[in-house]
């Protein structure tokens, strides 16, 4: 009986494992492949912009949202997953640790546009509060225990702050998160969400996600 049980499950797991499979090869398909590598440039870059005009946003999920949006939450994950690496080899070291935080924007971001939050600007900000509280959640601890909070950022001077209030170090980047990831996702969200909405039709609808978006 046991025995059976066990085959029967590891069935299961074999058809969900090819399913998974499946969606992954589905979305990384044809015409995604050159725009998951535009969505790789646009993290980079515009990340790269605020870091050097010590804006206190991080701006580097741009591209990982907009795969997400149009093509799906699995190239969304690769495509920021991918901008997170080549981050670290271009000088970043600290970026291939936050790469829990692409999974999460790219699955949650995946999963409402599916949902039609893209269609109407004020759902998409609210998305984009929502994305922001569970950003700062998973990457609070990562940004305390491994580098005590510091991202050469401009982002960094609220953790300082708040130091100075007397929190621990987990507390006080956990509140940075809360105080500048909402604002941050907002802000990219509302980017996405416009420049989506001015974009032509025939191009939006070469992707799989064109239903996603408002027209």
């Amino acid at each position: 009986m046991h025995v059976a049980r066990h085959r029967v499950g590891f069935f299961f797991a074999c058809i969900e494992d090819m399913t998974l499979r499946e969606r992954v090869r589905g979305e990384i398909a044809g015409s995604a492949i050159p725009f998951i590598a535009f969505g790789i440039a646009l993290n980079l870059t515009v990340g790269q912009i605020a870091i050097a005009l010590k804006i206190p946003l991080y701006l580097d999920s741009i591209g990982t949202i907009l795969v997400a949006v149009l093509v799906g939450p699995y190239a969304g994950i690769i495509a920021g997953s991918l901008a997170n690496l080549m981050a670290a080899a271009l000088g970043n070291p600290t970026m291939m640790f936050f790469i829990p935080v692409v999974i999460v924007i790219g699955g949650f971001t995946g999963f409402i546009a599916n949902r039609g939050w893209f269609k109407r600007w004020y759902l998409c900000a609210l998305g984009g509060v929502i994305l922001g509280i569970l950003g700062a959640t998973v990457s609070a601890p990562i940004s305390a225990y491994l580098f005590g909070g510091t991202m050469m950022a401009g982002t960094d001077a609220l953790v300082y702050f708040f130091r100075s209030t007397g929190h621990n170090i987990l507390t006080s980047v956990f509140y940075q998160g809360l105080a500048s990831d909402p604002i941050d996702k907002t802000v990219s969200y509302l980017f996405v969400y416009f420049l989506l909405k001015n974009l032509p039709l025939r191009l939006v609808s070469k992707f799989k996600g064109a239903a996603n978006v408002a027209q």
